[in-house]
């Protein structure tokens, strides 16, 4: 069985107006909620294989407050601008090509995208993702063989719902 987790940046800031969309870091909220997800799933000892994240700043600061988390070092992650730019279907087509060795990968970047994502490979609609949101999408098969009949939505998690997390452990 293979796991896609899919992390979405946490809350950005916009304190200063003369950083670039690409510039801009996390927000004191953000910093937030990125610390109580990572400290959520470092109670969950979970093992990542791979990380592809967006280059975007908020994406990056994001992933590094949650590395710890993820059990996997922050310097071997790899860092794309199509995370930014880019679309769903370049997605799915970079999961398609990893190595079938690979169990676990974590996706940190941007909606809209990121929600299209999850709701295409699972075939469910999601009222919202919103920072910092964590989807967990279970897929029966190869990377190669990546489709939506094979994908299912195992746990969509928020931020606000770490106060309950003895609750969400049995999502896992």
């Amino acid at each position: 069985m293979k796991e896609i987790y899919v992390l979405r940046h946490a809350k950005s800031s916009w304190d200063n107006s003369n950083l670039s969309d690409f510039e801009r870091p996390l927000a004191d909220r953000g910093i937030s909620d990125a610390k109580k997800m990572s400290k959520f799933l470092k109670d969950m000892d979970l093992k990542i294989d791979k990380v592809l994240c967006s280059n975007a700043l908020r994406a990056k600061e994001t992933f590094d407050l949650t590395a710890d988390g993820f059990n996997f070092e922050i310097d071997k992650a790899t860092y794309l601008d199509k995370l930014y730019f880019g679309d769903t279907t370049t997605i799915i087509q970079d999961l398609k090509e990893l190595d079938e060795s690979l169990n676990n990968i974590l996706i940190v970047g941007h909606n809209p995208t990121l929600h299209y994502l999850v709701e295409i490979l699972t075939n469910e609609l999601i009222n919202r993702f919103t920072t910092c949101n964590l989807a967990t999408i279970s897929h029966d098969g190869e990377w190669v063989s990546l489709n939506s009949q094979q994908c299912r939505l195992k746990s969509l998690i928020k931020p606000k719902e770490l106060r309950n997390w003895k609750r969400l452990k049995s999502k896992y």
